[in-house]
């Protein structure tokens, strides 16, 4: 069985990392809201990304789905960038 490590991301705010709300990843709303946006498997351990985002960002996506393409591009960009180790030997 594979470990697990969830690794969630937000915009830097005022509030202490390990509490359960963050800045929303789009707008920097304060949210306790957050989705599972990518799993990856590297080595023995699967990677899960949890994004924060607020809830009118969330009804922003749905009314527009172009944002959200926008969007993900930025999370899958800010992954790649903090956590490059998970895509060495890929192609």
């Amino acid at each position: 069985m594979p470990k697990v490590k969830r690794i969630y991301i937000y915009r830097d705010s005022h509030l202490p990392e390990m509490g359960w709300l963050q800045s929303c990843f789009k707008c920097e709303t304060i949210t306790g809201r957050y989705f599972l946006f990518h799993t990856f498997r590297y080595k023995d351990t699967l990677y899960e990304f949890y994004i924060h985002t607020c809830s009118a960002c969330t009804r922003c996506f749905k009314k527009n789905p172009q944002d959200y393409v926008k969007f993900s591009n930025t999370c899958n960009e800010y992954i790649k960038t903090n956590y490059d180790y998970l895509f060495t030997g890929r192609s």
